[in-house]
């Protein structure tokens, strides 16, 4: 007879493999359409710009049938198509069959497999808002310049939308989310109303705003994680209403001065009145969430000695907050590993022609790696100043390097067509993916690296063609040349 403790053994084992097998679910489904378009599923990080992000390709047949196995543990992970999204509700019993319509997408997904008509309740909501989610950046417009807008109307009527046909369902963090929105635009609301209306009185409208926050419980633990990004939007919009922004304007005389300037150039300002809103959480889970969020903007953000103090005070305090510690510890870590003095990321990219450019043709000189896309206007309004930075100094001296954002090839090449940049332009079709742009843990463009003729960062993102970069790369030559003496 087998021995008794093998028996158990291997009872062990297949409770083990029932058990993991049970949390599989299978995706399978068609799309009437792919071209060259990929269907991904990702799984939302801890932070939505800095944390790494788990995500799987479906291949998808010739026919347009794609069957795909991943783990349901009672979660929602999002489908995407190029730069649009649609949220599965995965659960370790349901296998879900997808059908799409690549040119509705994401309206329209149908899915069998739920419990519940869950995939109806989402088409509702995104036909609902249709109207409202395209006159919205049309009311954001007028209210930065002063003219009578319905913003707020329309933004708290998307939430009650999603109130409707969302709260309830497993679906409920985009309800939240819509909640988020709402109270960023009401906030930023009283920045512009102050600058344009006299008597416009901005404490009451703050007090207003928290009053309605805490109606609505956006400073609970679950609808700051349904938030994401919101509770930092949240308080970078509440600085701005003390007017800090047209003072710093005011100071250095220039009033296109960059929103990145600004945060550098007042950030203990700044960062002193974000710190307020915390003073509006009341539960130490919503706490922890919060402050690892703005910790890590200023870590992405600020220099790592200005941004170390809260970084090494928030390990301090919530060291029982594991999640949390360990990825901003990580992104410490990688921020510090692209900090001036480490070496240059190396590349290897096609330009316009298909010829291949690497970091180590460029020895010798200083390099601006220039992060870009034809859709940011913060970029392209500072090709005038870099267009003159590019014929002021020599080759031997400078050397600029675009590296796109753009996914669309042929939308690259017409922004190179329109835009006439003389210096070097570098493409890898992957968006915010591409390779270089992600070593170098860049979160947003313009993204901006100096690097120096040793091959080493000079500058990490704390210059700007249209401000401080002159006088930056003057210096920097000046020390190259002496040590070269």
């Amino acid at each position: 007879m087998p021995h008794a403790s093998n028996i158990t053994c291997f009872f062990i084992l297949l409770f083990l493999f029932v058990s993991c097998d049970n949390n599989q679910v299978q995706l399978s489904g068609d799309i009437d359409y792919m071209g060259e378009a990929h269907i991904i599923l990702q799984e939302q990080p801890i932070h939505y710009k800095y944390a790494p992000v788990l995500r799987d390709t479906f291949s998808v047949s010739e026919e347009g049938s794609f069957s795909f196995v991943t783990t349901g543990t009672e979660q929602i992970k999002t489908l995407i198509i190029n730069d649009e999204s649609y949220p599965l509700i995965l659960s370790p019993d349901k296998n879900l069959d997808i059908n799409i319509s690549r040119s509705d997408f994401p309206q329209e997904v149908n899915v069998e497999g739920y419990s519940e008509s869950w995939d109806e309740n989402y088409n509702d909501y995104l036909n609902e808002i249709s109207s409202i989610e395209t006159q919205i950046p049309i009311e954001e417009e007028k209210i930065k310049i002063g003219e009578e807008n319905s913003l707020l109307e329309l933004s708290k009527n998307k939430y009650q939308i999603a109130e409707n046909t969302l709260n309830g369902t497993p679906l409920r963090d985009y309800y939240l989310k819509a909640i988020g929105e709402y109270l960023v635009f009401k906030v930023r609301a009283i920045e512009y109303n102050q600058r344009f209306f006299e008597d416009f009185d901005a404490e009451a409208a703050r007090k207003e705003v928290f009053a309605e926050a805490d109606s609505l419980n956006f400073f609970t633990i679950e609808s700051l994680k349904a938030q994401r990004a919101g509770i930092r939007d949240f308080a970078h919009y509440f600085a701005r209403t003390f007017e800090i922004y047209d003072s710093v304007k005011t100071a250095y005389g220039q009033e296109d001065l960059a929103e990145y300037d600004i945060k550098r150039l007042a950030y203990e300002e700044l960062n002193e009145k974000r710190l307020q809103v915390l003073d509006h959480i009341k539960t130490r889970d919503a706490l922890a969430h919060a402050r690892m969020y703005l910790v890590a903007e200023r870590i992405g953000e600020q220099p790592l000695e200005v941004a170390k103090p809260s970084y090494e005070a928030y390990l301090a305090e919530f060291s029982d907050y594991p999640e949390y510690t360990e990825f901003l510890t990580y992104f410490y870590n990688e921020i510090k590993s692209v900090s001036p003095g480490q070496p240059a990321i190396p590349f290897s990219l096609p330009d316009l022609d298909g010829d291949i450019h690497t970091m180590e043709d460029y020895r010798g000189k200083f390099v601006l790696l220039d992060f870009w896309a034809g859709w940011c206007q913060p970029c392209l309004e500072e090709f005038s100043y870099m267009k003159d930075i590019y014929a002021q100094y020599s080759r031997d001296e400078l050397e600029i390097i675009g590296i796109s954002n753009e996914v669309d090839s042929l939308v690259w090449v017409q922004d190179l067509e329109r835009f006439e940049l003389p210096w070097v332009q570098l493409y890898s079709g992957k968006g915010f993916n591409e390779e270089t742009f992600k070593a170098y843990k860049g979160g947003g463009i313009p993204f901006y690296i100096l690097v120096d003729p040793e091959g080493k960062i000079a500058r990490y993102n704390d210059i700007r063609p249209s401000f401080n970069f002159n006088s930056v790369l003057d210096s920097l030559l000046s020390q190259h040349k002496n040590q070269l003496n």
